[in-house]
């Protein structure tokens, strides 16, 4: 089950640029509630390269996989998790590419560039 907030259009790119010119070239679009997640929870930034959008899924909470299309590329992550929570990463054949823990705002296991990164799963538990 994926709950995910969709940024795309002008709205997208407004923000894209708006926060590139504020945070750096290396700052993802912000989101609302993903600016600073929900404490416990975490926001993904995904590119999806099939179509060229981008967006974020969260807050993320629980301890369900979370599944990316094959298009879709996890660029950033924003983490308002809590002690003992991690965050993993699956490649497409389910191996764990590496994990986050609380406090972790960057770049995702398994990120290459925005349109070749390896996750296609995510576990928060």
């Amino acid at each position: 089950m994926r709950i995910g907030t969709r940024l795309t259009g002008l709205a997208a790119g407004g923000l894209l640029l708006a926060a590139t010119i504020g945070f750096g070239a290396a700052s993802p679009a912000q989101a609302v509630n993903c600016d600073l997640p929900p404490v416990g929870s975490m926001c993904l930034h995904v590119h999806n390269a099939a179509t060229d959008e981008w967006y974020w899924y969260g807050p993320w909470y629980s301890c369900d996989v979370h599944r990316l299309a094959f298009s879709e590329m996890p660029t950033w992550i924003n983490n308002n998790q809590t002690g003992g929570v991690r965050t993993t990463f699956y490649d497409s054949s389910g191996g764990v590419l590496g994990s986050v823990s609380q406090d972790y705002s960057g770049r995702p296991p398994g990120y290459s560039d925005a349109g070749n990164s390896a996750a296609k799963s995510v576990r928060v538990c």
